[in-house]
């Protein structure tokens, strides 16, 4: 007795539309895929082109002015807040570093800390201590500048307390 050869496995479409379902499937994926790809480098395009500008900050300080006398110092609150543009993962945050300008003679003036990164906000504390000035009315300026150049300056009004100096020598 000879063998019969295997029959074929019967064909579930005999006008091949499967395979037709099949290789359009995987072109709609592909299809698919490359239109997430173009819309992502879409968005990161705009991204490097909104998000290349200069940075824009603002400064504020609280109080703006205050009065001392001698042993005295005044505690000022210095605020940097970084103004969002563009996308925010194509921000550069640039760190920012505080500075008292014309500070007159007999004034102290320190920050604490004098750099930082206003992400979106930074503070510092600005100490002004009496160092022997004579009474008065004064004015300095604060200045914040960014790493890329960017400056902003406010003034600080000040005045100074205390028995007026006396312009006669005891004998």
């Amino acid at each position: 007795m000879v063998a019969a050869p295997p029959a074929a496995p019967p064909s579930p479409d005999a006008d091949g539309s499967t395979e037709r379902g099949r290789q359009r499937s995987f072109y709609l994926f592909v299809l698919l895929f490359l239109g997430i790809i173009v819309v992502v480098l879409a968005i990161l395009a705009i991204g490097v082109i909104t998000g290349a500008g200069e940075r824009q900050f603002e400064l504020a300080i609280t109080p703006s002015g205050g009065a001392i006398g001698p042993g005295e110092r005044l505690d000022v609150e210095v605020r940097i807040t970084a103004l969002r543009e563009g996308l925010p993962f194509f921000e550069h945050d640039l760190p920012v570093t505080l500075l008292a300008e014309d500070v007159p003679a007999g004034i102290y003036v320190t920050f604490n800390p004098a750099m930082g990164l206003p992400d979106p906000q930074f503070t510092s504390r600005m100490l002004v201590a009496y160092a022997g000035a004579p009474p008065g009315s004064y004015s300095f300026t604060v200045r914040a500048t960014g790493t890329d150049g960017r400056t902003l300056a406010i003034p600080f009004r000040l005045s100074v307390t205390g028995p007026v100096p006396n312009g006669t020598a005891a004998r």
